[in-house]
């Protein structure tokens, strides 16, 4: 019987980013899956073309009779998925031959995974060659949710009775952080991993959502910092709602002023105190995930704001360590202001 399903949406593609996409999952060490295929822009009849080329019965075809967008078309798939498991896969991505193979042992072994994502590699157009090893741990992956996604969407699997019991689908409202947002809803009710190692190669390119969309996706990010805020009963005022989004959540932002980073501090150390009363993370972990933004934050902050940062920090209940760069960065400050 059948035990694998991959889905992938498909979206005005490049012929050979599809087809790499295509033949990485066909040509996977674990053979016996149904790989659901759905061209979400049916007047592009290349698109179709190409996949009705593979005379591989695996292969099952459909169409949107409209653009539908991403998280319409994958709660599509999902409802045609009927195996144990579901793989994901992106249409201009490259899975790892034994990819399948290593997710599929993983979650019949560790029955308490209800989703296992893998490291990955960043490749393509931009330049950008690394792998990403993101967090194993489940405690670690769910304090880091409310920050970003610590699970890279593409390279997941995930127990399809979880999703059918719990009636749990994709947010059709996002179209970039549907994702973080299914994670969120999902680890509920089971814990989320990672395979630390490389299984999946990640393609960089100038029409990727992540560059076309960038203001819609900012919008999305602040959405979800509500939904999460409520969803766990904390309340914060607007100057402070206003503060997380522009700096303490915003990775580029440019902290020039005092007050925003003592705001950063508070409004952390206020969800460690939250969570410390309604015990909805892990404790240890979340503190330490908020010690870790306060860091990065300072580092922002004496850099672009040239801010002394050493006063801020000793005076937090967060557990920071020592941070050589920013000691540096003080002492070149400190400099700075006595000359």
């Amino acid at each position: 019987m059948t035990k694998i399903s991959v889905i992938m949406p498909v979206y005005n593609t490049k012929p050979t980013y599809l087809k790499d996409a295509v033949e990485s999952i066909l040509n996977q060490t674990y053979e016996d899956f149904n790989f659901f295929i759905l061209n979400d822009s049916p007047q592009n009849s290349t698109i179709k073309n190409i996949v009705k080329n593979y005379k591989d019965k695996r292969i099952r075809y459909y169409e949107n009779t409209s653009n539908q967008g991403i998280a319409r078309s994958y709660n599509y798939l999902l409802s045609l998925a009927n195996t144990k498991y579901i793989a994901l896969m992106n249409h201009d991505d490259i899975s790892l031959p034994d990819r399948l193979e290593q997710q599929f042992k993983y979650l019949e072994k560790n029955l308490n995974i209800g989703l296992v994502g893998t490291a990955y590699k960043k490749f393509g157009e931009i330049n950008r060659f690394k792998n990403i090893y993101p967090p194993t741990n489940d405690k670690q992956i769910r304090s880091l949710l409310f920050f970003k996604s610590p699970i890279h969407h593409p390279t997941i699997m995930m127990r399809k009775n979880i999703l059918s019991l719990h009636k749990i689908h994709y947010d059709e409202q996002y179209i970039s952080l549907n994702d973080r947002k299914l994670f969120y809803d999902i680890c509920k009710y089971t814990e989320l991993a990672n395979i630390d190692k490389v299984l999946y190669k990640y393609r960089f390119h100038k029409d990727m959502t992540s560059k076309i969309q960038k203001k819609r996706i900012s919008d999305e990010q602040q959405y979800f910092h509500k939904f999460w805020l409520h969803d766990n009963n904390i309340t914060l005022p607007r100057y402070e709602l206003d503060v997380l989004d522009n700096y303490a959540l915003q990775g580029r932002c440019r902290i020039k002023n005092k007050e925003n980073l003592c705001y950063i501090r508070n409004i952390l150390e206020k969800l460690v105190l939250e969570n410390q009363k309604k015990h909805f993370l892990p404790e240890k972990e979340f503190k330490e995930v908020c010690a870790h933004y306060l860091i990065k934050r300072s580092i922002n902050a004496a850099w672009y704001g040239h801010i002394t940062t050493k006063y801020i920090l000793e005076q937090t209940s967060l557990p920071i360590k020592n941070v050589a760069l920013l000691q540096m960065l003080d002492f070149v400050n400190n400099w700075r202001a006595g000359n």
